[in-house]
């Protein structure tokens, strides 16, 4: 069997690095991983077995072990595995690269799923059931009546929930305790007020809870053209909502996956076949509108029996800090998490400022900076020195603007006394983009 030099001299050294980095908690786990490594070299060179059947169960184990542990241990893993060159035959390059993006792809697949939630309290204050949903979800929630100009009377909460999504957990929370979800913080948290006087109750009422999203029927519009029939038109609004966790790059509604049926068994097809609404999703709102443009049903038709529907988000998957020390000296230093590529071009000193030159590059066709160029924009970059504390940027500027590549300067203003070589660089952006169905069915649509 041929033998590849790459692969066997890579190994031992990926090795070491996960025994001293993410796994060095413990003799045990350090050895569990070293283990682990040397089980990663035995399949990658099966991969170039001579029976069909070997090649293909050693692709299916490497991905099995990508997936076997948490998202962290997931891109240890993909660190682990050997990247593809020309010394490997081309089978095993090709093997190598749909490993490496199936375990990537589902990793992020992972990290968007619906989370759950079991809440068992009595007469507890509000501020201590946010905690434990944040706790138990990662899900910021803020009350904000105090922003609004509203009296922050002390609220308690008797809920009991055992093992429910997101959203349908919460909505039972919110009615409980009378308040509603204000989804334009600003900021990576959903703030909650008093309900609108005349507002009914969120839970148990038509809302779909689809995955980490909820989507909720909101309005419904008739315009009948008297002049000109064929100017009449039905217009449905829908509320599209995620857990604040999320941050959706765009909603996409094609019209022709949405099928509307009213109570006289009367399909109501969209007025604009094979027309698609784009939603560009704001940093630190947590919900947009749709409104699907509906053919007028006839007058007998009092309610929408049903409206099924297929959107498809664009959402990042798991957030990953890249982190860039010795930043004088640093040149074209490139590091990558999942399909996103990060380059440190360089850091220089304009007066009394430092320069941070870099530019971020995805590989993903869906998400491409062209189409969809906002999420990156949305991504963090700041300086942080040994002891954690965070100095913000100043402001940036957009250097360059490719399909595939964006180019900044990030600015930063240095405490007094401080260098430049007291800090690393850190990049947070997501390690993928992955591209979410959202299906939904709502029911009982009353018409105006």
């Amino acid at each position: 069997m041929l033998r590849f030099n790459a692969i066997r001299w890579a190994l031992p050294i990926i090795a070491v690095t996960l025994t001293l980095g993410v796994f060095a908690a413990s003799p045990i786990v350090a050895q569990d991983d070293l283990e682990m490594a040397n089980r990663i070299d035995e399949l990658v060179e099966q991969l170039n077995a001579d029976a069909a059947a070997d090649r293909e169960a050693a692709e299916k184990e490497l991905i099995e072990l990508g997936l076997k542990s948490t998202a962290d241990a997931g891109e240890a893993f993909l660190d682990a595995l050997p990247k593809p060159n020309d010394n490997m035959p081309q089978e095993v390059q090709a093997r190598l690269n749909r490993i490496a993006s199936e375990v990537r792809t589902r990793l992020a697949t992972k990290s968007i799923e619906a989370t759950r939630l079991t809440l068992d309290f009595t007469e507890a204050p509000l501020a201590d059931v946010l905690k434990e949903i944040e706790r138990q979800t990662g899900n910021r929630i803020t009350d904000y009546r105090e922003q609004f100009g509203q009296e922050a009377m002390a609220k308690k909460v008797t809920i009991q929930v055992k093992d429910e999504p997101f959203w349908q957990a919460l909505d039972k929370v919110l009615d409980a305790v009378q308040m509603q979800p204000y989804s334009f913080s600003g900021e990576e948290t959903l703030g909650l007020v008093e309900r609108d006087q005349g507002a009914l109750r969120r839970s148990g009422r038509g809302a779909v809870y689809a995955g980490p999203f909820r989507i909720e029927a909101t309005g419904v519009t008739a315009e009948r053209g008297l002049r000109i029939p064929d100017q009449s038109a039905l217009r449905l609004d829908l509320e599209i909502a995620w857990e604040p966790r999320l941050r959706p790059i765009s909603l996409t509604q094609a019209a022709d996956d949405v099928k509307a049926v009213a109570d006289d068994g009367r399909e109501v097809p969209p007025t604009a076949q094979g027309a698609a609404f784009d939603v560009e999703i704001e940093s630190g709102t947590h919900a947009a509108e749709v409104s699907l443009p509906l053919q007028l049903p006839a007058r007998e038709a009092k309610v929408l029996t049903s409206v099924t529907g297929k959107l498809n988000a664009l959402v990042p998957g798991r957030i990953v800090d890249l982190k860039f020390d010795r930043l004088a000296a640093a040149k074209e230093v490139t590091k990558e998490a999942g399909g996103v590529t990060v380059i440190l071009d360089r850091a220089v000193k304009n007066q009394a400022l430092w320069e941070i030159h870099m530019r971020v590059r995805i590989d993903s066709l869906e998400a491409g900076l062209e189409s969809h160029r906002g999420w990156v924009f949305q991504n963090l970059s700041f300086l942080e020195d040994k002891s954690g504390e965070k100095l913000d940027n100043a402001g940036f500027e957009t250097t360059l603007q490719t399909e595939k590549e964006a180019g900044f300067l990030y600015l930063f203003e240095l405490p007094e006394g401080r260098e430049i070589e007291d800090y690393v660089w850190v990049y947070r952006t997501p390690a993928s983009i992955v591209n979410m169905p959202v299906e939904y069915k709502l029911e009982e649509v009353p018409l105006p």
